[in-house]
């Protein structure tokens, strides 16, 4: 059995600040924001450790993600990622996602539902607050752990998938 040494996330974003026009057929066109007149973006890597303990640091969760199941020919092999969904439910309570007291070293939650999202790093007042259908991610401090990450919504239930990575 293979063992995947030197694991890294590499993620990136790209922002195009935009304000409509609306033309005079009623068609609504977007052009760059001339307040702001640039794009913003960034590219990034993390290296993480190559035994994330549990399975379960990412809610892409499938029979697939497991090392343990593949043999040395992985490529011949006919198990594939599954069909799971990914997505976890959250509710109006803070709730931990991932447990463990390694300091995460990336952390990547995106909001699926239709409800905004809080994010709290370290205790129970959030930090961060994550429209519908937006996401965060990010490098996190030493002191950031899977056992303080926390999320919540204001009211109701959303949907969210995440990358919780040591």
């Amino acid at each position: 059995m293979a063992v995947p040494y030197d694991r890294r996330v590499i993620w990136g974003t790209h922002v195009i600040p935009q304000e409509a026009i609306v033309r005079e057929e009623g068609v609504t066109t977007y052009k760059l924001d001339a307040t702001v007149a640039k794009r913003f973006g960034g590219k990034g890597s993390v290296d993480i450790t190559e035994d994330q303990v549990i399975d379960n640091w990412t809610s892409m969760a499938s029979l697939g993600q497991q090392w343990e199941l593949f043999d040395e020919l992985w490529n011949t092999s006919t198990a594939h990622w599954g069909t799971d969904a990914g997505e976890v439910a959250v509710n109006d309570s803070l709730s931990v996602i991932r447990s463990g007291s390694t300091a995460i070293k990336f952390l990547y939650i995106k909001n699926l539902g239709s409800e905004e999202c809080q994010l709290a790093l370290e205790g129970d007042e959030p930090d961060i607050l994550i429209p519908a259908g937006a996401a965060v991610a990010m490098r996190t401090t030493s002191t950031v752990t899977a056992a303080t990450v926390k999320v919540a919504t204001a009211s109701s239930t959303t949907t969210i998938e995440y990358v919780i990575a040591i």
